[in-house]
């Protein structure tokens, strides 16, 4: 069944955003494991939600919004990425960096230890696990970000993503060994 419930006829912009909202952050797993960065992906969601707005007489009731929201999300994405000249803001100039983490303190704070020290090789680990989670593919990165922060079923992924549930099964499995393989590298020394 839909879940847009048992209604006839073109969902409304009030039940679009009731069910939209719902699946947002679903979405943007989606989105960011295409794209591999979390703004862009904001982004892509609401550039998604522009789209199927005006696509709304195509979503057909008895079929699943997550699914039909997630093609929409994956396209956008998919046409970001390979149009690979989003222009990407990052500050390069001191004041302007110290102003963004100022304006952004939480979103860029470092765990800290007890004594307020940042950990040990904290930053190392970041980069370690921002790599390997890079080196993924965008469907298996999507899969794991839906399975771990999301914590989605296997048919609840496969549903979002549009892909078999033995296949989203297979992508989270491969994805988590590429992670550790990739982690415990860098914990015992090693380089990527």
């Amino acid at each position: 069944g839909g879940e847009a419930g048992e209604r006839v006829g073109p969902v409304s912009p009030d039940e679009f955003a009731a069910l939209f909202e719902r699946a947002g952050q679903r979405l943007w797993c989606v989105a960011v494991g295409i794209v591999g960065d979390a703004s862009q992906a904001e982004d892509i969601v609401q550039e998604a939600a522009g789209i199927a707005l005006g696509k709304l007489d195509q979503f057909d009731r008895a079929t699943s919004f997550n699914a039909w929201m997630g093609q929409i999300v994956r396209f956008v994405a998919m046409n970001e990425r390979r149009r690979g000249v989003r222009q990407r803001t990052r500050p390069v100039d001191p004041a302007a960096f110290a102003e963004r983490e100022g304006r952004d303190g939480a979103a860029m704070a470092e765990p800290v230890d007890s004594r307020g020290r940042l950990a040990g090789d904290q930053g190392a680990f970041d980069d370690a696990l921002t790599g390997a989670l890079g080196d993924l593919g965008e469907t298996a990165r999507a899969c794991l970000l839906l399975r771990t922060i999301l914590e989605l079923t296997y048919a609840e992924i496969a549903d979002v993503l549009g892909i078999p549930q033995g296949t989203a099964m297979s992508h989270v499995h491969r994805s988590r060994r590429a992670l550790r393989v990739a982690l415990v590298g860098q914990a015992e020394g090693g380089t990527r």
